[in-house]
């Protein structure tokens, strides 16, 4: 993975603990590394780039100037220390510039590794060229495509063993290649590449499919100069971002299952590594870059799926995925040229068994599926519960290598009392392990041994990798069930990393199960209050308590005078402040506080500030506050000027923000289109409703179907009407045939047709109509609570929670009443 120097690994380690301790969010705008290079720049004039301090903090890469890293060190340790005595600044000066200086000795063509010729000579200098350029070779990350032949290593998955097989004329490791559709799309992207193009290529396709074996042979046509980089220790994400940086020209990027790097516990932390490889990719002089991706269907709509600020999660990863990238969508069935077939299968008996047993499903066979499922069908009863507790570890968020100790205590807390009285006698978890393991005819079994890599520090037990197949599988048939609570217990006790146990924790929180949730700390609670009381308390009095327990923790820091030494949590607690005001009706007090903000660079208060004023009749100076902050970029800002501009008829220049706003392809508030739409309709112009309702749609925004469908019905265009709408089913919006079951009493199949786009990551537009639609009758609200307490174990409480909300100010307090039960229940339930 390339040299590594102690003067470097000091910088960049004492770097990023002062950014911990000063409380830097990766990938946030108020809380990032950007915010503080802005304050950096504010304070000294100093200019720094953020991509050059990545370079100090993630590889402890020197700035040319101390300076420049001294300006940046300061402005951290005033959030950390505040105003300190008069000889600490100095004597910290010092320290930070050894650490500098020794940073540079262990630069190529600086301080001791420099070089120097004994007469001046020309060839020392030549010579000194050289060895700098070799070493800078040496400290990319990869290794040579020349030297990479094991394709199990980058996780192609084994073939089975040929039929008959005697050993007497071995066949390749992998059978015959059959070129198919997608092929296409890499070759070219080789070709693109070796023309100096940089490229993203995501394959989409379900486990088994060849995802990863068509990347391997597409690799196979690069030079053998160029590197191959896969990023895995200490995990996919962490390993991403350490070593993103010093990734050079010529080298093939290899993400497997990309959604490792991206779907992270923590959001902040994939959108830096989605934001890395946009800046990589786009960067003349760092190409041409070739970066492989595959992922699954369901993991690339969560990551593409479009949704309007605060509540859009992944908009780096979708501007990657879709903006920076192609991608091709690998069918589950194997479709070719029969000639081509015909011919693999002369050459592999391989090839030949599967073509004749389902040539349907040619790469599951030749990965060993059916062997795979024969193997679990037969398995003893408490060897099933280990495969469905490995199922539901993963799909909740834990990592690929699942400790013995985690399987054994998950798989006890689901076993029935009967199946483990009869099923679990000592040594079973030995026995279940063994059955599990062992090939299936050639090929890994349902559950595999991870053996440490040569170097890597050795487990304290063993770890378990499912097979890939099995999860696919397991996930999608328990996508709406929650384990109880013994399941979450054991296996945030028993969780092999600390970002496995705060995935598991989120995914806990995520289902109503927030006292287990609490059990573990995530750093995320800078207010204290993660506990029961401040989650799932529904209704406008339980958001009354939360503001005033949280101003009194507020007051509480005040005065123990720790906020004046920490400038970064004095902001973050001002902010919740003001919010708590507001809840609490105080807004000429909120209104204070924000305008302090203002003029500290907060733009969100700009839009928080204007609201008040136009609360409070003033107009025109609600429009100066909404212009400075749409002027400074904030989103808000720009849709509160827009709301303005068309209530005065000023539709173009309304369009003009809002396509400001939108930005698609840079991830932007889609949402704006089909507002932009709903006030074109209200000012009786339908047509350029329809443009925009359209654009919404071309987005991403699929419900806006509805409305469009709608205004055709409206003109009279029938044939129109219902063309879109057949359109509308394709696309995954169900609401239409979702509200036509519904009243005709078929409540079931209403409920099939609201997760059907929920489930493959399209729209929630139509589960939370529906839920509202139930709780807002008397008659159907036993519907309605069942359907949220499915919507709850399926990882939507935050949709329910705004469901709530929204009936609370609605004044449907049995329905909010009945949520609460429903709420209670799944936080008590064990």
């Amino acid at each position: 993975m390339g040299i590594r120097h102690p003067g470097k690994e000091a910088l960049s380690r004492e770097l990023k603990a002062l950014e911990q301790k000063a409380g830097v969010v990766l990938g946030s705008p108020a809380k990032g590394r950007a915010a503080v290079i802005r304050r950096v720049e504010k304070r000294s004039g100093t200019k720094l780039w953020d991509a050059t301090v990545s370079d100090w903090v993630l590889s402890g890469a020197p700035a040319q100037e101390f300076e420049h890293l001294w300006a940046y060190v300061e402005v951290l340790n005033e959030s950390v220390y505040g105003n300190r005595l008069p000889g600490a600044a100095p004597a910290d000066k010092n320290a930070w510039r050894a650490l500098w200086s020794r940073a540079r000795e262990a630069t190529p063509g600086d301080g001791s590794a420099r070089r120097q010729a004994p007469n001046g000579g020309g060839d020392a200098d030549m010579e000194q060229t050289q060895d700098q350029a070799v070493l800078e070779v040496l400290e990319r990350p990869g290794w040579p495509v020349r030297d990479v032949r094991d394709p199990f290593a980058l996780e192609v998955h084994r073939a089975i063993d040929a039929p008959g097989d005697d050993g007497t004329s071995p066949l390749p490791v992998l059978p015959v290649y059959v070129e198919r559709e997608h092929d296409a799309l890499l070759r070219a992207s080789v070709l693109g590449a070796r023309q100096g193009r940089s490229a993203l290529v995501t394959l989409i396709g379900g486990s088994s499919t060849g995802k990863t074996r068509a990347c391997w042979e597409a690799v196979q046509l690069l030079p053998g100069d160029w590197r191959l980089w896969h990023p895995i220790e200490p995990n996919h994400a962490d390993a991403a971002l350490a070593g993103l940086q010093q990734v050079g020209p010529r080298t093939v990027l290899w993400l497997n299952e990309i959604h490792h790097y991206l779907l992270t516990s923590e959001p902040a932390v994939g959108e830096r590594v989605a934001a890395l490889l946009r800046e990589l990719l786009r960067t003349p002089g760092r190409g041409p870059i070739l970066a492989f991706a595959t992922t699954h269907p369901d993991d690339w709509a969560r990551l593409t799926a479009t949704s309007a600020p605060p509540h859009d999660t992944y908009p780096q990863a979708r501007a990657l995925l879709t903006g920076a990238g192609v991608s091709a969508r690998i069918p589950d069935q194997f479709v070719c040229e029969p000639e081509a077939l015909a011919q693999a299968a002369q050459a592999d008996p391989r090839i030949a068994e599967a073509a004749f047993a389902d040539d349907r499903q040619l790469t599951q066979y030749l990965a060993g599926v059916p062997a795979l499922l024969e193997r679990v069908e037969r398995a003893s009863p408490m060897a099933r519960c280990l495969i469905t507790a490995a199922v539901h570890l993963r799909r909740l968020g834990h990592g690929l290598a699942l400790p013995a100790g985690a399987l054994e205590a998950t798989a006890a807390s689901l076993a029935p009392d009967h199946t483990w009285d009869e099923h679990a006698p000592p040594g079973w978890l030995e026995n279940a392990v063994e059955y599990l393991s062992a090939p299936c005819r050639g090929v890994p079994g349902p559950l595999s041994l991870i053996r440490p890599r040569p170097g890597a520090p050795v487990p304290d037990q063993p770890l378990y990798r499912l097979s890939n197949y099995l999860f696919e599988l397991g996930r999608y048939e328990l996508r709406h069930d929650c384990p109880p609570t013994p399941f979450w217990k054991a296996a945030l006790r028993h969780a092999h990393t600390d970002e496995d146990r705060r995935a598991l924790a989120r995914s806990a929180y995520e289902r109503g199960r927030v006292r287990v949730s609490a059990s573990v700390s995530d750093g995320t609670d800078l207010l204290g209050l993660h506990d029961r009381a401040s989650a799932y308390v529904l209704g406008q009095e339980a958001d009354r308590s939360r503001a005033e327990n949280a101003l009194v923790k507020i007051g509480e820091e005040r005065a123990s005078g720790e906020l004046q030494r920490n400038a970064f949590m004095r902001y973050v607690f001002r902010r919740e402040e003001a919010h708590c005001l507001e809840r609490l009706g105080e807004p000429e007090q909120a209104a204070a506080v924000w305008r302090e903000l203002a003029d500290q660079g907060d733009t969100d208060a700009f839009v928080r500030v204007g609201r008040h004023c136009l609360a409070m009749g003033q107009r025109t100076e609600a429009e100066r506050w909404f212009r400075q902050g749409a002027e400074a970029g904030e989103d808000d800002a720009m849709q509160a000027l827009v709301f303005l501009m068309a209530e005065d008829g000023l539709l173009d220049a309304a369009a003009e923000w809002t396509e400001r706003i939108a930005r698609p392809a840079e991830s932007g508030d889609i949402y704006a289109y089909s507002r932009l739409a709903y006030r074109f309709e209200w000012a009786g112009n339908l047509s350029q409703a329809k443009i925009y309702f359209r654009k919404a749609i071309d987005a991403g925004l699929v419900e806006c179907y509805q409305d469009l469908v709608r205004l055709h019905y409206e003109e009279g265009d029938i044939e129109g009407a219902r063309r879109l709408y057949a359109e509308a089913i394709e696309a995954g919006e169900t609401t239409g045939p979702m509200m036509r079951a519904e009243k005709h009493g078929e409540h079931a199949e209403a409920d099939d047709l609201a997760f059907t786009a929920r489930d493959h990551g399209r729209t929630m537009q139509p589960l939370r109509l529906l839920l509202l639609h139930r709780l807002h009758q008397p008659n159907t609200l036993a519907l309605g609570t069942a359907l949220a307490r499915r919507a709850i174990d399926a990882g939507e409480a935050f949709m329910v929670k705004a469901v709530a909300d929204e009936l609370s100010e609605a004044g449907h307090h049995h329905a909010v009443e009945a949520l609460q039960r429903i709420f209670d229940e799944v936080d008590d339930c064990g």
